[in-house]
């Protein structure tokens, strides 16, 4: 698909993702991007984008064929009869796509995912109904990808005042997947993480 044969909401959706550098809930795309992912943007990109569900919660990913697009589109010119605010968004991405096409770069060097936000945003999905509860690391891990070293990203974390990580006192309560899940923070394994107000 050419750039002209989605419409502009499609187009930044692609954008959207392509920014995040990581699957998003339309929670998130909301504060981020202001745009969420309804069934019709579905269809129209089926291919560029992945939906997966995280228990009752849909995350968005952009694909390799949604990153193929968004690189023609900042390689072509701006799409016939996109006027603002799709218009200045498309003259920033031509720049950049002029910049890695000249320094023969891939998109993933300009947009990485931030792997605090991300741990930050999945706390948030996760205790949508519950602010300020625990949640079990082995959780935490599900929603993350390879990527994301959970170890070493909390052990930095926990040195700010809202993460609070402590170990399952009840030890009859730790199944198999939370002893893998665990951090070690000092020389204690730790199961349960709060980000809380401060």
């Amino acid at each position: 698909m050419t750039p002209e044969e989605l419409t502009n909401r499609d187009q930044m959706t692609l954008f959207a993702l392509l920014a995040v550098a990581r699957p998003a809930t339309n929670r998130e795309l909301r504060d981020i991007a202001g745009l969420e992912i309804d069934a019709g943007n579905k269809r129209r990109l089926k291919g560029y984008l992945e939906s997966t569900k995280r228990g009752s919660t849909t995350v968005h990913a952009i694909t390799k064929a949604g990153l193929d697009w968004c690189l023609t589109a900042m390689s072509a010119a701006r799409p016939a009869g996109t006027r603002f605010p799709a218009g200045p968004v498309y003259a920033v991405l031509a720049g950049l796509g002029t910049y890695l096409v000249r320094t023969d770069q891939d998109l993933e060097v300009l947009f990485q995912p931030d792997a605090e936000s991300w741990i930050r945003s999945v706390y948030d999905e996760m205790t949508v109904r519950r602010k300020g509860q625990y949640v079990r690391l082995a959780e935490v891990r599900k929603w993350l990808d390879d990527s994301v070293d959970l170890t070493a990203e909390l052990d930095r974390m926990v040195e700010q005042p809202d993460v609070h990580l402590k170990a399952e006192l009840d030890q009859r309560k730790l199944t198999t997947e939370d002893e893998q899940a665990a951090v070690l923070i000092g020389s204690e394994p730790r199961h349960l993480l709060k980000i809380a107000s401060v």
